[in-house]
């Protein structure tokens, strides 16, 4: 049964968050609210993107090729949204490398920008010196709850797993468990 309230929620963790991707023409500017990406193989399927579902991927059975794809919580203070960023690789790179310095992500600012402003032309990123100082940022969301609801996924299913640090991996549990009593390293490339 719901639970009805009148006042509006400070925390925006387990509330679904508006999914951005970089557009065409004019560049993206935000701070990033997580401290860290999460990222899975996805294919464009049924005429979106969901994430594969090996070893049961109807996608990849059906011969659909797939791509990776980043995803992390971010805050546009001009325009008051906090969203999700979706990148691809290439794009993660830069972030990853960013952490690596930094040891977070929490606070860096950046802009994210389309090659020659191409609808599909490459995401260059370019990160700029920031006056904000990361605790003035909005709380970060749990990013698998977030993305399972944009998925569709059963929460209880969701679990992040991976080796490497800035190599995790979203992975649904087909048993139901919530976690994986074997979790799959796929931190490598496709098992």
């Amino acid at each position: 049964m719901p639970t009805w309230s009148n006042q509006v929620p400070t925390d925006p963790r387990g509330h679904g968050l508006p999914l951005i991707r970089t557009p065409a023409g004019k560049p993206l500017t935000a701070f990033i609210t997580s401290d860290d990406l999460i990222g899975t193989d996805t294919h464009f399927w049924g005429g979106h993107t969901v994430p594969c579902d090996k070893p049961d991927c109807e996608a990849c059975e059906a011969g659909s090729s797939y791509r990776w794809h980043a995803y992390l919580a971010a805050y546009n203070p001009d325009e008051q949204l906090h969203f999700i960023f979706e990148c691809t690789v290439q794009a993660a790179k830069n972030f990853q490398e960013y952490r690596k310095e930094h040891v977070t992500l929490r606070g860096c600012h950046f802009q994210a920008y389309r090659w020659r402003g191409r609808k599909n032309g490459r995401v260059i990123i370019k990160f700029s010196p920031s006056s904000l100082v990361p605790a003035a940022l909005p709380n970060a969301p749990d990013l698998a709850k977030v993305m399972a609801v944009v998925w569709r996924l059963p929460l209880p299913n969701v679990f992040i797993a991976g080796v490497e640090r800035g190599a995790p991996r979203i992975h649904a549990d087909p048993q139901g468990n919530g976690d994986s009593a074997d979790p799959k390293d796929y931190s490598h490339g496709r098992p």
